[in-house]
């Protein structure tokens, strides 16, 4: 069958992702870095038999001073934009004192971004935050939204020239069930009721901070939401599948849209949804990812038309997989994208692509096993770039401006 090109809008932005923590290294005043060294992570480590030295961010991919070789990296992959985070903990180690030099680096980090000719994502807040303020009781507490409002007024300000779009929290629904509810991230907490403070909080921060951004620095901003393609199975899946939608991709969208210029997607998953919301297995025999997410990219189209109703531009702000021997990252990325067209066709205004991600990164609590990136890191010979064939596919398609499929 002959391949058909599909065209995609003028000034598409094609591009990668990646966050702060992950990537950059010796994050050592964040709330993230004390839980990696923690005595009571260490010890679940240990009991799974895991090395605990395994599972340290360290120097991570050591960005920090290697951002400048990644944005080339990049760069020759054809990207026109990327998408990174700043460090809260870094621009403000202690509470109260705003570290210069770390809003001189982040200037430096997007100054390098513009000289290799992208468009620019920013996030705010990317699950990480500074251990001061985790010991405050962070998110949970209503008082701690001036800290983060405080925060984001002075990294706006110092940082927008070199900015194009701001996104103040990465993932809500994630961080919020991940560490207050299921207890995987740190704080570890296992409370509906701390969750739902937890979100609601969120809500308002990022409301207030959008005011401030909208008004004053006069940027565009949103943020990236977890946005998954839940379908029912059977017929009592049907009201399930309603529910868990509504708590797992419209609470919170709805609640901040309003406070949104255009709206940010990361897609990873599909659920089969039955009876009382319980996940079923897929029956159509989807491939998986090497930490077997399946791999459903029919659901990217779903979450995209979905959103045509808000009519507001949409960035797919994240979207990848792990697959460390590159054997299904090339047809990932073209099957989403076959799919993302397929929405632009219905009338979803799509308008950029960043992949996840950029390199290989440190994966939170899974360490370094999993391997998301264009760019293979070899963590034995000094942390060397390798760029992988599935990214220079990628890159044919970021330069053309149009798939092949």
């Amino acid at each position: 069958m002959e391949k058909q090109r599909l065209q995609f809008p003028k000034g598409f932005l094609w591009g990668a992702a990646t966050a702060g923590h992950q990537i950059e290294g010796n994050n050592v005043n964040s709330d993230w870095w004390a839980w990696e060294h923690g005595q009571m992570r260490e010890n679940a480590l240990r009991k799974e038999g895991k090395n605990p030295a395994q599972f340290y961010s360290g120097i991570a991919c050591d960005s920090f001073n290697r951002f400048d070789e990644d944005f080339g990296l990049a760069q020759y992959l054809n990207h026109n934009a990327t998408r990174l985070s700043i460090e809260w903990a870094r621009i403000e180690p202690r509470e109260g004192e705003y570290n210069e030099k770390a809003l001189d680096h982040y200037e430096k980090v997007l100054q390098s971004a513009k000289f290799h000719g992208f468009t620019t994502f920013v996030t705010l807040h990317h699950f990480t935050s500074p251990l001061w303020f985790a010991r405050k009781g962070g998110f949970a507490e209503q008082q701690n939204i001036d800290h983060f409002v405080r925060y984001v007024k002075l990294a706006t300000k110092r940082l927008s020239q070199y900015t194009d779009f701001w996104l103040t929290f990465n993932e809500p629904e994630i961080y919020s069930n991940l560490g207050f509810l299921r207890g995987r991230f740190p704080p570890q907490i296992k409370s509906v009721r701390i969750m739902l403070r937890v979100i609601r909080n969120i809500i308002s921060a990022h409301n207030l901070c959008s005011e401030y951004i909208r008004h004053e620095i006069r940027q565009p901003v949103s943020i990236a939401y977890h946005l998954s393609d839940l379908q029912p199975t059977g017929f009592f899946g049907h009201l399930s599948a309603g529910l868990a939608h509504y708590i797992a991709n419209r609470y919170i969208l709805s609640r901040t849209i309003n406070a949104c210029d255009f709206i940010g997607v990361n897609y990873y998953f599909h659920h089969h949804i039955g009876l009382f919301g319980k996940r079923g297995k897929s029956q159509s025999g989807h491939e998986e990812t090497d930490l077997g997410w399946g791999i459903h990219p029919e659901g990217l189209e779903r979450v995209l038309t979905s959103l045509i109703k808000y009519k507001k531009p949409i960035y797919i702000t994240e979207n990848g997989l792990a697959d460390a021997h590159d054997t299904k990252r090339e047809k990932f990325i073209k099957d989403h994208l076959y799919f993302a067209h397929r929405a632009i066709k219905k009338g979803a205004d799509v308008r950029g692509y960043l992949y996840w991600s950029l390199i290989d990164n440190f994966e939170w609590d899974m360490g370094y096993g999993p391997r998301f990136g264009l760019i293979a890191i070899n963590r034995e010979s000094l942390l060397e770039r390798k760029i992988r064939y599935s990214a220079l596919k990628y890159g044919e398609i970021c330069k053309n401006n149009y798939l092949e499929y």
